[in-house]
């Protein structure tokens, strides 16, 4: 099945999205999913056509990454969700399913609580639950970790040691290099989705979920504080995916299918 390209209107510019299947009045509701920071979209080019075979599967570029248009400046993970809830109304979605990735994760939390007459289930991989010491922490030192770019390049070599250090050895290098392109086409902007994420309570967002949640947790850079958070939310299961790193989209694409479909099943015959 075809991944489809195209941009639509919003808060800031134009929106890239992909998206793969078809909105039937029958069958389940349509998919929003939402990547992790600096990446893009493309992170869920292995599952689009998969679950698009029976519903519409929809993978934005969150406002500055991949090729949706930026902010002027950084802005909160309340502004990215508004943001994609606009997206939503502008593309006549009424009631979705929501799956995201680490960022994604808490975008999709937020986007439950701020909007719940259209979120309906919410599958999450990873959770940054990191309590409000920790988050200003990391907050202080985001330009040590992500330097701005320079003539020197070192915002490039500590970029590929991280990307080398995250990845699941079973991803090529090719691969990696792909993820590295993604990230730098955002300039000095790569960091303002990890700025959003240190300036937001997300332990609190997780606690006043409604919705059932899904929670996915490879054995990735979250997957200690996945295991300890993850009962914060009401109504909630974890799958544990021990030995898999980032990359687990492309690498665990038949078992992450498997365990959305099992989960997102509609509501008409889900019990």
């Amino acid at each position: 099945m075809q991944i489809i390209r195209s941009y639509t209107q919003g808060r800031w510019g134009q929106v890239h999205l992909r998206s793969c299947g078809e909105q039937r009045a029958d069958g389940p509701p349509p998919l929003l999913c939402i990547h992790s920071t600096p990446a893009s979209g493309a992170m869920w080019d292995a599952i689009l056509p998969r679950l698009g075979r029976d519903r519409l599967v929809i993978a934005p570029d969150t406002p500055g990454y991949g090729m949706s248009d930026a902010p002027p400046a950084p802005v909160s993970i309340r502004e990215y969700t508004e943001a994609l809830a606009a997206l939503c109304d502008e593309l006549g979605l009424v009631r979705i399913d929501v799956a995201g990735f680490h960022t994604g994760s808490i975008i999709a939390t937020e986007l439950a609580n701020l909007r719940p007459d259209l979120v309906r289930r919410i599958v999450v991989f990873g959770l940054a639950a990191y309590d409000a010491d920790a988050r200003a922490q990391r907050l202080a030192r985001v330009r040590e970790f992500f330097p701005e770019p320079a003539a020197d390049l070192v915002h490039i070599e500590k970029l590929w040691a991280k990307l080398t250090e995250l990845a699941d050895p079973r991803l090529q290098p090719e691969e990696r290099h792909l993820a590295m392109a993604e990230s730098l086409r955002t300039g000095a902007r790569l960091p303002w989705g990890f700025m959003a994420v240190y300036g937001h309570d997300f332990i609190g967002a997780m606690a006043r979920v409604a919705q059932p949640v899904l929670v996915m947790n490879p054995e990735d850079d979250l997957w200690i504080l996945t295991r300890t958070h993850w009962r914060i939310y009401p109504d909630a299961r974890l799958i544990e995916m021990p030995g898999v790193k980032h990359g687990v989209l492309k690498l665990e694409t038949d078992r992450v299918e498997a365990e959305l479909r099992a989960f997102l099943i509609p509501e008409s015959t889900c019990c």
